[in-house]
């Protein structure tokens, strides 16, 4: 068989038209523009699980170290986890977006006033103990919100696991986009035993 033979049929080679490629690209938009809506619902539901789940594993935590290391333990809001100075990251004292960041550290005092990990030294003197630190929780996405409804900037865990807490707190997620917030936002309920639970969004916390 000649394959360059005049005689034989060579077999056209052929791509796609412009009228092909435009008819293609309008499907695919018209198939992105349904699946947008559902994609993004998911992504926010998605978001709020792990914020919440962030926040209660850091909360169960901070209680079993308390519990096993026979302890105070803080939990507290903090500004400065992605802005460090040499003392590490503090406490704040004002807001209610836990959003902002947190950490977790060993408080051997049982003092509910330090802001930071910090121990007495051999000569009685308060010094700083960055070896105390248990846990760093940077700033999340600035779209959502966990905001304490009692203004509750730290927790203070005793050795027991209970946290000094003078009813139960509430948390509530929420998403800037008022429609998806509503319709999926959730709260977090933390009473004086140290214990968090999920609940409908703005529900009533029982200290239990």
């Amino acid at each position: 068989m000649f394959v360059n033979s005049p005689f034989v049929r060579q077999p056209r080679l052929r791509g796609f038209t412009l009228i092909e490629l435009l008819v293609a690209m309008a499907i695919l938009g018209v198939l992105a523009a349904l699946a947008a809506p559902s994609l993004r619902t998911f992504i926010v539901r998605n978001t709020f699980s792990t914020i919440g789940n962030e926040f209660s594993s850091s909360v169960l935590r901070a209680r079993n170290e308390a519990v096993s290391k026979n302890m105070c333990v803080t939990m507290c809001m903090s500004t400065t986890v992605d802005t460090t100075t040499g003392n590490g990251p503090t406490c704040v004292t004002s807001g209610q977006d836990w959003q902002v960041g947190w950490i977790v550290f060993l408080n051997p005092e049982c003092n509910a006033s330090i802001d930071r990990p910090r121990e007495t030294n051999a000569a009685g003197n308060l010094v700083n103990a960055p070896e105390n630190m248990l846990l760093v929780r940077r700033q999340g996405k600035t779209d959502y919100s966990l905001m304490s409804q009692s203004s509750t900037q730290k927790i203070l865990f005793n050795p027991r696991g209970n946290a000094t807490l003078s009813a139960a707190g509430r948390f509530d997620l929420t998403y800037t986009d008022n429609t998806l917030s509503n319709a999926y936002a959730s709260s977090i309920c933390l009473d004086k035993m140290g214990r968090t639970r999920p609940v409908p969004a703005a529900a009533t916390c029982n200290t239990y």
